[in-house]
């Protein structure tokens, strides 16, 4: 791989970027994740990352894996071969979905085992804006955002309006991309409709891959409230190609280590919500079900297995804003609770057939019942502090029913977040930021099944303050910000422990950065942006199989992640945009020893979209990875089957063609 190209983007994106952008928009732009009620992005002292339906449109993104790794600057890392990719916030490797909180429309769809969250269950078109918000989010919703919190917002139906868009797409490895969108919406009741096909060949042998999605939504609106439901159904199929090893990708890197491993996902959901304002206070509320049965079948030639998961999530989330103003000093004390209910249940059998008398079942519960409050203030012009506080209990409970006799263990524990940020605007254009606070995290069922001591593991606990300097001005904003973690009994696999590794509470750990960034107008046709990202992931203590690992680098943690990315207008109606995306070092997975001679090699990628708009006609034509750049995001050693490593390796250059029609 070219070493000189990725340096000299990562040392330009360094001199580019001596700030970061808060939020990547209009100073207008209103974000909900910070207080779960619509705040102006200026109007809360924590900085929220904003990604908007135009500049999806404008990526050269085609998936929404794509977009969160181009616009959003985090890690987006391919370590199964599935779309669902796994995400990873400031740095946690191996754990990065498990510490990053995913939601739609402020409702948890992060998984109650180990599996990725099913973004690709999200039809583009039905996207409004995606909020994020790094190392936050713990006391507006709880467990698992130690990282930082995701909340895709999706499209709602605009009053008065009767509209729709039809997209269609071809590109490399056959793959189709087919949406479409209506929208029609009276003075009070609206209707939204979503729906799209994915499918694909993809890159590797044995790792074909189609998906279909569905969302309607109805609305009504009051005079100062509304209420809706949205509705919404997925189904997926997925041919899983497995890991290579360094040999066999040498010899052919498109070939398939498991040529009759497959896996299907389906899944669906309801959400009722409703607001009103009364005077001074804002009310709302979530009741959200969903529901996802997942089979796979893994053809070992020892042991072939069949498994089947079934998840059922009941969520109830009501709450309320008060404004409450005195003098110069303007605020909102906002307040909620959360119920959550999960049902588990695993099956294992060596086919299908075979289910009808598993050869095991696992079954997992976790309930939760949880309450919070945050104040939200101004003081005159400068000053923005936000400070609040939650207190969860939480039930947890895993039953092996096959083979028998039943065991059940059960865990009750009392957990509490907190978070205070401050915001001082030095000049109109200037301002400093500051942040602490506290999370948690819950064990998976997966990692409870598999645990050193046979026991449930403890609930896992951060410590972690940011600080950052924010410009504004009216083409420029940035933003340049460093965080600290400090974790107790961080849930991790810990492989040097004899004979296979076990999941543990580790000693104390750390988790420390810099983030940079900048978006820069300086013409109204030219959009240039950029960001950078220093991490740094440590043991700091620990003895396993012998081996002292404190002072070791925790795997899978890339120290450096960059990006640019130009959007250019260069003739009325003609778009071209282009991304850059550098991924630094790092080690492989299983490597917490830190003596594998060789680290996983950086890599960069370049992709190019050009736009051309005819009256309601879009045309656009993209190449990814327009360098043909060999790699691999995901890579394993110290395993039966690795005498070297082992990988999944990326497509090279690819081409995709697609018009878009929009209606009114």
């Amino acid at each position: 791989m070219t070493k000189s190209l990725p340096r000299a983007a990562a040392a330009l994106a360094f001199l580019l970027c001596p700030m970061v952008a808060a939020a990547q928009g209009n100073d207008d732009a209103v974000v909900v994740t910070a207080t779960r009620f619509p705040e102006r992005v200026l109007g809360v002292p924590v900085g929220v990352r904003l990604i908007t339906a135009d500049d999806i449109a404008r990526s050269a993104a085609r998936t929404l894996p794509e977009i969160l790794g181009q616009l959003g600057g985090l890690y987006v890392r391919n370590a199964s071969g599935s779309p669902n990719q796994q995400l990873d916030l400031r740095g946690f490797g191996a754990t990065g979905d498990q510490n990053t909180l995913v939601l739609v429309d402020g409702v948890r769809i992060s998984e109650l085992d180990l599996a990725a969250p099913n973004l690709m269950a999200i039809p583009l078109n039905a996207i409004e804006r995606i909020e994020i918000l790094p190392g936050g989010g713990a006391v507006q919703y709880g467990g698992g955002t130690t990282g930082g919190t995701i909340n895709i917002i999706t499209r709602t139906p605009q009053p008065n309006t009767v509209g729709g868009a039809v997209f269609g797409g071809y590109g490399t490895f056959a793959t189709s991309d087919v949406r479409a969108s209506l929208n029609a919406a009276g003075e009070r009741l609206g209707f939204g409709l979503f729906g799209s096909w994915y499918d694909t060949d993809n890159y590797r042998e044995n790792n074909q891959y189609w998906q279909t999605n569905v969302i309607g939504d109805l609305r009504y609106n009051f005079d100062r409230g509304s209420v809706s439901a949205k509705v919404g159904t997925n189904n997926q199929h997925l041919r899983l190609p497995g890991a290579l090893t360094e040999a066999q990708i040498q010899a052919d890197p498109r070939q398939a280590a498991t040529p009759n491993d497959w896996s299907t996902r389906k899944g669906s959901f309801v959400t009722l919500n409703g607001n009103q304002a009364f005077g001074d206070v804002d009310l709302a509320a979530d009741l959200a079900y969903r529901e996802s049965t997942s089979d796979a079948f893994f053809d070992n030639p020892f042991f072939p297995t069949y498994v089947q998961a079934q998840t059922d999530t009941l969520q109830f989330s009501p709450r309320l804003r008060w404004q409450v103003d005195a003098g110069s000093m303007r605020s909102h004390i906002i307040g909620g609770f959360d119920w959550f209910d999960a049902q588990f249940t695993r099956q294992f059998a060596p086919s299908e057939a075979g289910l009808a008398m598993p050869t095991g079942q696992t079954e997992a519960t976790q309930q939760s019942a949880a309450g919070y409050l945050q104040w939200l203030a101004h003081f005159g012009e400068r000053w923005m502090l936000n400070v609040g506080g939650r207190v969860a209990t939480v039930n947890s409970e895993l039953s092996t029913v096959i083979p028998g006799p039943t065991t059940t263990q059960s865990q009750d524990r009392t957990l509490t977040a907190f978070d205070l940020a401050l915001r001082y605007g030095i000049t109109r254009e200037l301002a400093v930021a500051g942040r602490i606070g506290t999370s948690y995290r819950i064990p998976t069922v997966d990692e409870n099944g598999f645990t050193l001591t046979g026991d449930l593991l403890e609930p896992q606990t951060a410590r972690q303050g940011d600080v950052a300097l924010e410009l504004r001005t009216g083409t420029l904003t940035a933003r340049a910000g460093y965080y600290l973690i400090k974790l107790k009994n961080e849930i991790y696999f810990m492989p040097l422990i004899p004979p296979f590794g076990f999941n543990v509470n580790l000693p104390p750990t750390e988790r420390k950065g810099w983030e940079f960034a900048v978006r820069w107008l300086p013409t109204p046709a030219l959009e240039l942006a950029g960001s950078l990202n220093l991490q740094q992931a440590k043991f700091l203590e620990g003895t396993f199989g012998g081996v002292n690992v404190a002072g070791n680098t925790i795997p899978l943690v890339p120290d450096v992640l960059a990006t640019l990315r130009a959007s250019w207008e260069f003739l009325p109606r003609a778009r071209l945009s282009a991304s850059y995306v550098y991924v630094g070092k790092q080690r492989y997975d299983n490597d917490q020893a830190n003596t594998y001679p060789q680290e996983m090699p950086t890599y960069g990628l370049v992709d190019l979209k050009l736009t051309y708009d005819v009256g309601n006609l879009s045309l656009a034509a993209s190449v990814a990875n327009l360098f043909d750049e060999a790699y691999y995001s995901y890579g394993i050693v110290n395993t039966f089957n690795c005498t070297t490593f082992c990988a999944y390796p990326q497509p090279g250059r690819t081409f995709f063609v697609s018009a878009e029609y929009k209606f009114r």
